[in-house]
């Protein structure tokens, strides 16, 4: 997982602060993943939030960052969390932002 910029980061924390704020149902409503281009310090990048659910039946919510780079080699980042039927909430381990990477 890579670093962000500034303008990174607030384009990344800004779409988590909206989805953290989100109701458990409301979340278990999302597609399963909504994307969208935009152009960062004159980068193109796309934003996605994916959202699945886990065997457990806890539900994965994740922001990801691809910056395009040359020849089709682009920078990914990863975040996101879980969240339960109880609406209790944690971050991704390694293992469960890894295949978003």
């Amino acid at each position: 997982m890579r670093h962000l910029s500034a303008e990174q980061s607030v384009v990344v924390n800004a779409r988590l602060a909206v989805l953290a704020a989100m109701s458990f149902n409301d979340l278990t409503a999302l597609p399963t993943v909504v994307s969208e281009d935009l152009v960062l310090s004159l980068k193109k990048h796309t934003i996605s939030v994916w959202h699945d659910i886990l065997e457990s039946g806890d539900h994965r919510i994740v922001v990801q960052l691809y910056q395009y780079g040359i020849l089709g080699v682009g920078q990914i980042y990863v975040e996101g969390f879980i969240v339960n039927h109880r609406d209790e909430r944690r971050a991704l381990t390694q293992m469960e932002w890894e295949p978003f990477s």
